[in-house]
């Protein structure tokens, strides 16, 4: 069912087929300014499907007599390796040289990567421009209440810089998930359902059952509902790192060649086995998630590296104390401060059956 959420911070999110054909009539509300300058940030792939689409929507829609428009379209690879300062550099003066002023309106449309460098690139740009967010996968649907966040990478590891910076609007069109590949859509389950795990029963027994993509409107609502809800919660908002010290270690490993999502799959997995030999939760809580997590065909597990190689990485971003949230029931995570030398042993646990 199409759904609005406002957020506390002042923006909405729409979650409903076809927000992508009425784009331009969303962005015009934004002002009511005679000139308007857009530029959409996009990727190759999501250019393909969309971009004419979106700027010939834009030209079309109804204006007010003697309202002009500038749309410019700038390209960006969307691989997460290249989530990082140099592309965000590139952007800031691929804007610069088209000579956008302080009123322009930055358009994200693509996934997680685009988002985040575009949102990333919209605050900074000029101390600050307007942002309209139009994430086209379900990994980007499913954080969408985290707008007010833009993340890059570093050598180091993943998102490990960022900013908050507040959307005017996000935009999410379910139809644009009929593009996404098989990974593409799994990654997205997985985030939806780590989301799912850290809130509570109500959403867990959806994937419990295995029909969330018979239910996928609903999840993205409950996701970004409850995202927007912790915000400002830091104890609830640590539980989101669920699975991420070993998922992104595994995905740093894969040269992120494995997807985001996947890779978190694998990490929450190996997490919930390792909490339930360190009595952090019981068996059947750690049961209960790796059932879930195979409902849904997402990995609970990794074969592809050594234990050794993925606390090696994990320390490398972590230090020699490293973060762990971990489950402790459904709707309950904590943080556990694990030395850097006991890493290898708890990943050890999770990694045998």
């Amino acid at each position: 069912m199409p759904a609005n959420v406002k957020v506390s911070s002042g923006y909405s999110i729409k979650i409903r087929k076809g927000l992508v054909e009425r784009l331009g009539l969303e962005i015009l509300r934004l002002n009511e300014e005679s000139y308007h300058e857009i530029v959409l940030i996009t990727d190759e792939k999501v250019s393909g499907l969309y971009l004419q689409q979106v700027i010939m929507n834009v030209k079309e829609c109804p204006k007010p007599e003697g309202t002009k428009l500038r749309i410019c379209e700038l390209l960006i690879d969307s691989h997460e390796a290249s989530k990082n300062f140099g592309t965000i550099a590139k952007l800031l003066e691929d804007l610069a040289a088209l000579g956008l002023s302080k009123n322009c309106v930055v358009v994200a449309l693509g996934g997680g990567v685009v988002c985040d460098a575009a949102g990333f690139a919209a605050g900074v740009y000029m101390n600050g421009v307007r942002l309209v967010l139009v994430p086209t996968t379900l990994a980007a649907m499913v954080k969408a209440s985290a707008g007010n966040l833009a993340r890059v990478n570093l050598s180091a590891g993943e998102n490990l810089a960022g900013m908050s910076y507040t959307p005017s609007l996000v935009l999410c069109d379910t139809e644009c998930l009929r593009t996404l590949t098989d990974d593409e859509y799994r990654s997205g389950l997985a985030e939806a359902l780590k989301t799912a795990i850290v809130s509570g029963e109500d959403m867990f027994r959806i994937f419990e059952r295995g029909n969330a993509s018979d239910n996928i409107e609903r999840v993205i609502e409950e996701c970004i509902k409850f995202r927007a809800e912790i915000v400002g919660n830091e104890d609830r908002v640590k539980g989101l790192k669920l699975g991420c010290v070993v998922g992104s270690a595994i995905g740093a490993l894969s040269g992120y060649g494995i997807q985001h999502g996947l890779a978190t799959a694998q990490g929450i997995g190996i997490t919930a086995r390792a909490a339930a030999k360190m009595n952090w939760c019981t068996e059947r809580t750690a049961e209960g998630i790796i059932h879930a997590l195979e409902q849904n065909n997402l990995p609970s597990g990794n074969k592809e590296f050594k234990t050794s190689e993925i606390a090696k990485a994990a320390i490398k971003s972590g230090g020699r104390v490293i973060n762990m949230v971990v489950p402790c029931d459904i709707g309950n995570c904590e943080v556990k401060q694990v030395k850097a030398e006991e890493l290898e042993h708890i990943i050890s646990l999770g990694m045998s059956k």
